[in-house]
């Protein structure tokens, strides 16, 4: 399982309905989503953000952040509301133009598309901020697994990585358990929310162990967890890493 189809998916909604395609209300689907009220919320979710790494003394520096999965840029702008630099990156060049055309920072904020399994256009130590929401489960296991490693490598000294998984349960690669993943997650899923009538996109699930043996082995450490599920059953986590 690769990113072909996340792509796809992606670029096709970035192209079509951009807003919708990142906050999925199916109230404001066709282009309903009023654009203030869209960015707004994203000031909200940052402004949460900044309380909860003050309150946890995580808070880094405020030079440059990473929004990872940046869509159309909600988080992007409200993150360079606060810190010096912002680049936002996104899987979908239809997204990345969306996002261009609502950049209220000017050149505090690039947008810039990357559709590989790695954060390589990057150099290591880029950022003090990683935040990403949303995002990381809707990509395979793997790939997202290996993302989660490049938050890491990216990482300044005092840096911190925040970011949402959907945790399941392990599941060895090769095993009947795995033909069965695939099965529900890739191919199921697709055919059921195109019957609904909504966005095939995919949902993802990663163990904890293998987030926090992702991180350990990348040279980080988990410094909080969140659980962020609707009904607090851990389906749902926020991870903060920072550098071991």
């Amino acid at each position: 399982m690769g990113l072909e189809h996340v792509k796809q998916v992606f670029e096709k909604y970035g192209r079509d309905d951009p807003m919708y395609a990142v906050l999925t209300d199916h109230s404001r689907r066709g282009g309903r989503w009023d654009p203030d009220e869209f960015f707004a919320r994203g000031r909200q979710e940052i402004d949460a953000v900044m309380r909860y790494l003050e309150a946890n003394a995580i808070l880094p520096p405020l030079s440059r952040a990473l929004d990872f999965g940046c869509g159309v840029g909600r988080l992007s702008q409200a993150l360079a509301d606060r810190f010096g630099q912002v680049t936002g990156v996104d899987i979908s060049s239809t997204m990345i133009a969306a996002a261009q055309s609502h950049n209220q920072h000017r050149d505090r904020v690039e947008y810039l598309m990357n559709d590989v399994p790695s954060l390589a256009i990057f150099p290591e130590r880029s950022f003090d901020l990683v935040y990403s929401n949303i995002t990381l489960q809707h990509i395979p296991p793997a790939p997202e697994l290996a993302y989660v490693a490049e938050f890491v490598r990216v990482l300044r000294d005092d840096g911190v990585a925040l970011f949402q998984m959907r945790i399941g349960k392990r599941v060895a690669p090769g095993s009947l358990a795995a033909w069965w993943y695939r099965m529900r997650r890739e191919r199921l899923r697709r055919v059921w929310q195109r019957l609904r009538g909504r966005i095939p996109y995919e949902m993802h699930y990663v163990s904890r162990a293998a987030v926090e043996e992702t991180v350990a082995a990348a040279g980080g450490r988990i410094v909080n967890v969140t659980d962020m599920s609707r009904y607090g059953n851990g389906v749902s986590l926020r991870f903060a890493v920072r550098r071991a």
